[in-house]
């Protein structure tokens, strides 16, 4: 693994809870306006979710090829 690799793959986890977290927005909304328990029910894990890949760390791996690179 290079840094170019841990750059990648912190970027693709950020960019896929940004695709996860509107999503869980426009579900939740709706699901509030139609049956908002059922909505709830499915949205919240969908924040959940978006979240953890938001704030993810990174691997041990990468902290220290970043931390011996730079």
């Amino acid at each position: 693994m290079n840094r170019q690799d841990c750059v990648s793959e912190k970027w693709s986890s950020r960019t896929i809870g940004l695709i996860v977290l509107p999503l869980a927005l426009a579900l939740g909304f709706l699901g509030f306006l139609i049956l908002p328990v059922v909505g709830l029910f499915f949205a919240v894990p969908l924040f959940i979710l978006s979240f953890f890949f938001i704030a993810a760390p990174e691997s041990r791996v990468c902290r220290m090829i970043l931390r011996k690179e730079t």
